[in-house]
C-alpha cells in the first residue's frame, strides 16, 4: 500500500472522489420531527455547505479563523449518486470528478481531511488530479 501527500499550490484544483461526498442539512418537519436533506454538486446550497464545513475543519485543526474567499465546486462530467446503508441509516453521497476553486489553505484542507460530512465514516475522500 502506498500513501501520498498532495500539496495544493494554486487556487484551482481538480479532484476525483475515492469515496462519495456527503453534504446535507437536518431540517424540521411541521410536526417537529427531523429529516435529512441531501445536496448534490450544482445545487444552490452545495458550495455554501462545502465551504462552511471546510472552515470548521480549518478552525478545529489550526485554532484560528480560515482565510477569506469563497470555495466553489464545479462538476466535471457525470456525477454518480451513491446510496449507502450505514448503521441503519440511508446516506446519499455523490462521486466523480470536480473542479474546486478557493483559498489554497481550504483546498488543502479538502484534500487532507476530506470534503463534506461524515469523513470519519470514510466519506468525502478525494485525490488531487491536477494542480
Amino acid at each position: 500500500m502506498m500513501v501520498q501527500q498532495f500539496k495544493v499550490e494554486k487556487e484551482k484544483i481538480i479532484v476525483r472522489t475515492l469515496s462519495p461526498i456527503v453534504v446535507y442539512s437536518t431540517l424540521l418537519r411541521p410536526d417537529g420531527r427531523k429529516y435529512t436533506c441531501y445536496f448534490q454538486p450544482g445545487e444552490p446550497d452545495y458550495d455554501f455547505l462545502i465551504e462552511n464545513n471546510l472552515r470548521k475543519k480549518y478552525k478545529a485543526f489550526y485554532g484560528q479563523k480560515a482565510p477569506a474567499g469563497e470555495v466553489k465546486v464545479k462538476k466535471l462530467g457525470r456525477i454518480k449518486l451513491n446510496v449507502v446503508y450505514y448503521k441503519n441509516t440511508v446516506i446519499k453521497g455523490y462521486s466523480g470528478k470536480l473542479e474546486l476553486t478557493g483559498p489554497k489553505e481550504l483546498l488543502q484542507m479538502a484534500v487532507d481531511a476530506g470534503l463534506g460530512n461524515k469523513n470519519s465514516q470514510g466519506f468525502g475522500c478525494v485525490e488531487l488530479l491536477s494542480r
